[in-house]
């Protein structure tokens, strides 16, 4: 018999943002409490403009004696995170998620974790449970820049910086590392 495999669609990532000092113990085996206990950002969040994991690890090629070809060692991992968010309309609605994240990002070079889901819809599973599969980057938010091409609605755009720390890929939440 053939299986056939089925390919998960949007929307089935959600970002949450844990900010420090609340923080995350240990980013390999994060729990629901903490990852909870921050915000979850993934409905402010625009689809174009969306990156948020590893790119290619740093490398040593330093060969011995008695390597005949080239090596290529990974050494670091490199974390990538730029998220675009839309802005409200009226920056005084205090239901609103991306005045939400326009007041926790107005600031720049605030310290926390962007913690990526995967498989679960932000829209009926918001809250983080102990079996999801995550990846954990802590990071140091950029300045916010502010885009308007006039054919879009206008949106803040935040690069984050590295802090030195990421899950090893995707660890599974209230799982042991």
């Amino acid at each position: 018999m053939i299986t056939i495999a089925t390919k998960m669609l949007p929307p089935n990532i959600s970002v949450y943002w844990v900010p420090i000092p609340e923080g995350i113990d240990n980013v390999n085996a994060p729990t629901a409490e903490e990852i909870n206990a921050g915000t979850d950002i993934s409905c402010a969040i625009t689809v174009d403009n969306y990156t948020l994991g590893w790119t290619d690890r740093d490398t040593d090629d330093s060969r011995s004696l008695c390597d005949v070809d080239n090596v290529e060692n990974p050494t670091s991992k490199n974390v990538e995170a730029d998220l675009t968010f839309f802005l409200d309309a009226d920056f005084e609605d205090n239901t609103s998620v991306f005045n939400e994240v326009m007041e926790l990002f107005r600031t720049p070079l605030q310290p926390g974790f962007l913690v990526q889901r995967l498989g679960k819809n932000p829209n009926s599973e918001p809250e983080v449970a102990n079996g999801d599969e995550v990846t954990v980057f802590q990071v140091l938010s950029g300045d916010p820049n502010i885009e308007n091409d006039g054919d879009a609605p206008v949106r803040m755009q935040i690069r984050f910086y590295p802090q030195g720390l990421s899950s090893d890929g995707i660890v599974t939440v209230g799982g042991d590392s």
